[in-house]
């Protein structure tokens, strides 16, 4: 997974990050996991996303603002479980080669990187006016076998 400016996704100190390549230095970008929720509208596309083989779920809790963090708890368990998994959910929105990932839990607010490197990947709400300097909420999304 890569945002729109092609900085891939990482793991370090159990938080994803946003990289690219500079200086010659490589960063093997983290595989993630990706199931459906089964108990939500399947025509808004509700996916759960996992790293480490589906170990850690993304979430953004239920608290007054969200919050991005990963949680140790198993990709399959969301799966078929109907109450816990929503917090841990995302709307996929497929604009063109890239895609978007709305919190289930929080409407209007979107999975998103920063124009800098190395920086959390984080949540946001759309800004009015999209400028160049503000979150990345597209991603090339690369299904792997």
């Amino acid at each position: 997974m890569k945002d729109a400016t092609l900085k891939v996704l990482y793991l370090q100190d159990n938080q994803l990050q946003a990289g690219a390549l500079q200086a010659g230095k490589v960063i093997k970008g983290e595989e993630i996991s990706v199931v459906p929720n089964r108990y939500l509208d399947a025509k808004l596309s509700p996916v759960i996303l996992g790293v480490q083989g589906g170990s850690q779920c993304l979430s953004c809790g239920m608290e007054q603002e969200p919050t991005l963090k990963l949680e140790p708890v198993n990709i399959m368990e969301l799966y078929h479980s109907a109450e816990e998994s929503k917090r841990f959910t995302f709307y996929r929105r497929d604009t063109g080669l890239t895609s978007s990932f709305e919190v289930a839990t929080y409407p209007g607010w979107f999975l998103c990187t920063m124009p800098e490197v190395d920086q959390p990947l984080r949540v946001t709400q759309l800004p009015k006016d999209t400028s160049l300097d503000g979150p990345i909420t597209d991603f090339y999304f690369q299904q792997c076998d």
